[in-house]
Parts: structure tokens; sequence; C-alpha cells
């Protein structure tokens, strides 16, 4: 399958080393150039969780040189995805299938209401984790799965496929007939990690030790289950409390990819992620206290200098974080 992979930053080039190695014509679509060039000089190598290889691919920062593709993944963070799909109009053709993954909530009506509805996938990545060591270079942490589903639902005959082509390269592939508990399942655990990493600093076993700490993420986790519940979605567990809890006990030295980039001083996913969760309780009248106030604290401090942090990897929810 002709493959574009628009962003590939961490995780967009973990998405197309395994795609192109698994014998996809694979074009790799940034505007770092730097990233870009490296990988067309000596291919992409990835280090770590899946092994040590390099793989040669297609890399280009002008879309038009990749022309259409069957399938293009949008791999950018959420608030890069509009733009990123603008640059990279010329490899979207009438058939292409957009398969967005990114965290947060609106990653699929954002590519709809460019593209419209009728060819667009969601999905998220599960247990995945990775971090740039260097143009060219990627250090996967964590090999998870891949959750695929159709914006508006079903698991049809064109999704199966997507998801073949996915597991013939070497993913693990889950489908869910219905995208929101897909989708939410995972925003609880971004949501509940997230702000609370990025404003008290602490990695995952941090806040789970700390009762004040750990108390901002279980109210954040409280604050999205009602919503979701209030919109009739399901989740994939019974009790988020407890969920939550769990899964931070397997990923104690783990950091946020939230938390990472608000001490890098970079743009932050939180208005998909706190402040979508607010934006969607105004609208059905279910209080989020906790959510508005993290949401309003990580946009009033984001983009200050850099802090003297240490250089971490970004992972979905959260990541391990290397000594």
């Amino acid at each position: 399958m002709k493959i574009g992979i628009v962003g590939t930053g961490a995780m967009g080039s973990i998405y197309a080393a395994i795609l192109a190695d698994g014998g996809n014509e694979v074009w790799a679509f940034d505007k770092w150039k730097e990233h870009i060039n490296a990988i067309g000089r000596a291919g992409l190598r990835l280090e770590g969780s899946v092994g040590d290889r390099t793989v040669r691919m297609n890399a280009t920062t002008v879309a038009a040189e990749a022309g259409p593709c069957a399938l293009v993944v949008v791999a950018t963070k959420a608030f890069d995805a509009e733009q990123a799909l603008r640059d990279a109009a010329p490899m979207i053709g009438p058939e292409t299938i957009v398969l967005p993954i990114q965290n947060g909530l609106g990653n699929g009506e954002r590519v709809a209401a460019l593209l419209g509805p009728v060819n667009v996938l969601v999905g998220i990545a599960a247990g995945w984790g990775s971090h740039v060591v260097a143009p060219g270079h990627v250090h996967p942490e964590g090999s998870g799965a891949i959750h695929l589903a159709e914006l508006r639902g079903g698991v049809t005959p064109r999704l199966e496929g997507v998801a073949d082509v996915w597991r013939a390269a070497g993913f693990r592939v889950e489908l869910y007939g219905d995208p929101q508990p897909m989708i939410w399942g995972k925003l609880i655990a971004n949501v509940g990690l997230g702000g609370a990493s990025a404003m008290t600093g602490f990695r995952i076993g941090e806040l789970l030790d700390n009762p004040w700490a750990w108390s901002l993420t279980l109210a954040c986790v409280r604050e999205t289950a009602a919503v979701a519940a209030a919109k009739g979605i399901k989740l994939p567990y019974d009790d988020p409390e407890a969920w939550i809890t769990r899964f931070a006990a397997k990923i104690r030295d783990a950091t946020t990819s939230l938390a990472i980039d608000f001490r890098a001083g970079r743009p932050t996913e939180i208005d998909s992620l706190q402040g979508a969760v607010a934006r969607e309780g105004e609208t059905l009248g279910v209080p989020t206290p906790t959510c508005r106030v993290l949401h309003a604290l990580v946009k009033a401090l984001e983009g200050r200098a850099p802090a003297a942090a240490d250089a971490a990897p970004s992972m979905g929810a959260a990541l391990p974080q290397r000594a």
C-alpha cells in the first residue's frame, strides 16, 4: 500500500519505519528538514523496544513529490493537524483514507471538517512511547497496540483492510465498531495524568505517591468519566479510578508528553484534553472544576522560557523517562 505519514516525529517515525519495513511504499512528510534529510540520506533508525533496525523509505518536505496515497496517517500534535493537512494536500486524493492517530478529543472531526467525513478513520496508540534521539534516529519505548475505528462507526471492509496492512507489518491492532469508547478510554489517562504532571513536575510514580497530587488526577478522572456518562459513552473499563491507579502503578518512572512539552516551553495539547472535557461538560451541564483549573493554569504558563528539564521520551498517555 502507498502510505503517507504526515508528521514524522517520535510516533510518526515508528509508524513510517515499521510500515515501510513491512513492504509498503511509505512517504515520510514533515517540515523538519534535518530529520527528513537524514532519513533520505541513510534511512530511519529505530533503536529500542522494536529492536535496532534502519529502514529506507521516501522522505520529503514537499508533499507534491509524494502525490496521492491510498492511506494518509496524521501523526502531528492535535493543534498542528489542520495546517499539516493543508500542507499535505497533494498526498490526499478523492479515494485516500485519512487516519489521524492523536491524543485528545475532536481529531477525526477536525479532519472531516476539512475533507468531509466519508474517508476518515480514527486511531489511538495504546501503550506506545517514543523519543527522537537525533535527526533520523528514534527510540521507541514500549510496543503496544494500534486501535482503529471508522469515524462514522461500524467495522467495514476497508477498516479491516487497513488493519490487515498494519498487522502484516508487525503491529498489534484492535478494531472498534464505535470510536467513542476507544477515544474516551484513552482520554481518561491523558486527562488524568497530563495536567497534574505538568503542574507538579512529577513523574507518574510521584503523582501516585503524593496524596495531594493524586487527588488532582482522580478528580480529573471522575469529571471526565461523568462527561462520558452524560454523553452515553460506555468506557472500556468499569471503574475508571481503579483503572488509572493500576495503569499508573505500571509506569511509575514515566512522565507525560504534555509535561515534557510544558517544561520545554512548547505548546501543549491541553486544549484537546482538559479543555475539551471542560467544554463538553459545560454543554451537558456536568461540572468539571478541576479540569477547568488545570486547563487555565497550563494555558497561563504555557510557552514560557524552557526550564532546565531533562530531555524525556514522549508517549501517548505517559512514557518511561530515561535516566
